[in-house]
């Protein structure tokens, strides 16, 4: 959590504006309209691209962080305090994860930056709000206020392929408690319901990682949830 804390308090002291593509991952942050978008590599060979409004003006705010494990991250803060208690985080998973990174494109004319998951998916942020407006499998669902009662303030809902929903934790990540459960939800609405640590395992450092392959994925869950169509790899 320390890490994506970094990722939004980080404001650096200059802007452009470029297109990304899905083979590199390169340390750089780029501004247009409110949005700050940052790529950032880790050492274990992680890349994240984060999204937030750098003109913000209090610690009452919501982030998205993009991973190359699929996972999306909704980011709040709800003020100053102890991280347990002012921070919570909404976690989805979308499969199958087809290209290497995430990455990111401006488009002046429309007023959006487009966000492409390792799905494939393509993330639509407004300019003006640096907010997520649309999603190009799903409808998206994003609640004007940030507030610890609406569970990370956003829901992604009909999506076109095979969604894990984690959910929302307070001072955490969700998927760091093995115990949490998580629900799959295929194309057509149908569900599965595990346990975190069915899915996810963890580096030496506590960072969460889905264990599986696409492949052993759509494997273990023909056994665990046999109801539910992975999508073709």
């Amino acid at each position: 959590m320390q890490l994506l804390i970094s990722l939004f308090m980080a404001l650096p002291s200059f802007a452009s504006i470029q297109a990304l593509d899905n083979s590199t991952c390169q340390d750089r942050v780029e501004r247009g309209g409110s949005i700050q978008v940052q790529m950032r590599p880790t050492g274990n060979g992680d890349c994240f691209v984060s999204v937030s409004d750098y003109k913000k003006d209090s610690m009452f705010y919501r982030g998205y962080v993009f991973a190359a494990d699929g996972n999306l991250m909704v980011f709040n803060s709800f003020g100053t305090g102890p991280v347990s208690e002012t921070t919570g985080a909404r976690e989805f998973y979308t499969f199958p994860r087809r290209l290497k990174y995430p990455s990111f494109t401006w488009d002046q004319e429309q007023r959006v930056l487009k966000v492409i998951s390792t799905t494939g998916d393509e993330y639509y942020f407004d300019f003006e709000s640096a907010q997520l407006k649309g999603q190009s499998k799903a409808e998206v669902y994003v609640a004007p206020e940030v507030a610890k009662g609406n569970a990370g303030g956003v829901e992604i809902k009909g999506y076109k392929g095979l969604i894990l929903d984690a959910g929302f934790k307070m001072g955490s990540a969700p998927t760091s408690n093995p115990r949490g459960k998580v629900k799959f939800t295929d194309e057509v609405g149908k569900t599965c319901e595990l346990t975190v640590g069915d899915i996810f395992s963890y580096r030496e450092d506590g960072d969460p990682y889905v264990k599986f392959s696409d492949k052993n994925l759509a494997s273990y869950l023909k056994k665990k949830c046999s109801k539910l169509k992975f999508p073709t790899l």
